[in-house]
């Protein structure tokens, strides 16, 4: 059997990224690195390929990387959020020579690694894009440590040293907010997925703050946080619940998602009631379902392509100079206002 990428780690102690790196004549790799390398390939018979430094004549592989829980929901092409920030990622590689692999990790730490270990293997990865949560901060650490290039969408390690993209999550929680408090609401519910995803966490402190700053009580009854990143079903289940059995209801349910909304819309309807004359419901993201649901959904915009394409566009220069600084970038959101919500 050929001599493998994988094989020449073994040997030598480096990891499989490193040597990728190496054999293709990427990124900051020491010369002493370089040479242990090169000369345990050589005398394993490793065949080296031609590599075409020219990025105008050969395209380069860019690992796209989330993890399989989203594939639940058809992975992330079948998400309608995270299929808009793949459209913003393909976007940019169609006019700069780069190719997609898009391939699911598990969440589990050595599985994860002998999954991009082997994609690395066989492949001419240039850099690697994770999106969204439950993705191992340690894990990216040590593929960024061996020289490759990478870029978190939507997810964020402030104490280290990774480049991320994100949208202002805070900012557009009080947007929301301060939309439903100048209708004339005072108790608002907040209808949330797992707080370990760093999104939900952001705009349910957006909330809690909106509420402090209007010296309004946080009422834990209000509250809900469910265990499913998307929701409808939860959603939908938890708020038919509240209408059955609690007397002291919001007159709005803030909904982490828009996903989570289009439940919560559901279950009010399927109670009688109606939206917004009796509950204004709002979301969070602008999915193109929340555009002709009726009635049509307040929310805040995220703008997807855009993060997918700033991600791009940063990978891509941190692919031309790896000695960049570290850079955290916010893309502002929008509050869009529909029909879901309205006065008391």
């Amino acid at each position: 059997m050929p001599t493998t990428l994988s094989d020449i780690a073994k040997k030598t102690g480096f990891s499989v990224s490193t040597v990728s790196r190496v054999i293709n004549e990427k990124g900051n790799i020491s010369a002493q690195t370089r040479s242990v390398v090169l000369d345990t390939a050589s005398k394993m018979g490793y065949e080296f390929k031609k590599y075409n430094k020219d990025l105008n004549q050969k395209s380069q592989y860019i690992a796209t990387i989330f993890n399989n829980r989203l594939d639940k929901q058809g992975g992330i092409l079948g998400n309608p959020f995270y299929a808009q920030i793949a459209l913003g990622l393909e976007n940019f590689t169609k006019s700069h020579n780069y190719e997609l692999l898009i391939k699911s990790i598990t969440g589990e730490s050595k599985k994860d690694k002998k999954i991009i270990n082997e994609m690395i293997s066989s492949q001419e990865i240039a850099g690697m894009i994770f999106i969204g949560y439950l993705i191992d901060e340690k894990l990216i650490m040590e593929i960024k440590e061996s020289g490759m290039p990478v870029v978190v969408i939507d997810n964020h390690f402030w104490q280290e040293n990774i480049d991320c993209i994100l949208n202002d999550n805070i900012a557009g929680a009080k947007k929301m907010m301060n939309h439903l408090l100048e209708l004339g609401h005072k108790d608002i519910a907040f209808i949330s997925g797992p707080l370990d995803n760093t999104s939900f966490e952001e705009r349910y402190t957006g909330y809690i703050n909106s509420l402090r700053n209007h010296s309004l009580e946080v009422k834990d009854s209000f509250i809900k946080i469910g265990d499913s990143t998307y929701g409808t079903e939860s959603a939908y289940k938890v708020v038919s619940k509240m209408l059955k059995e609690e007397q002291d209801l919001p007159t709005a349910f803030f909904a982490a998602n828009d996903s989570r909304a289009v439940g919560v819309i559901k279950a009010i309807q399927d109670a009688g009631f109606s939206v917004p004359d009796d509950f204004s419901v709002c979301g969070f993201d602008d999915i193109e379902t929340g555009r002709h649901i009726t009635p049509s959904l307040t929310t805040v915009k995220i703008f997807k392509q855009e993060m997918g394409l700033t991600a791009m566009e940063r990978l891509s220069k941190l692919i031309k100079n790896p000695d960049k600084k570290t850079r955290k970038i916010v893309i502002p959101v929008e509050l869009i206002i529909r029909e879901s919500t309205g006065t008391i």
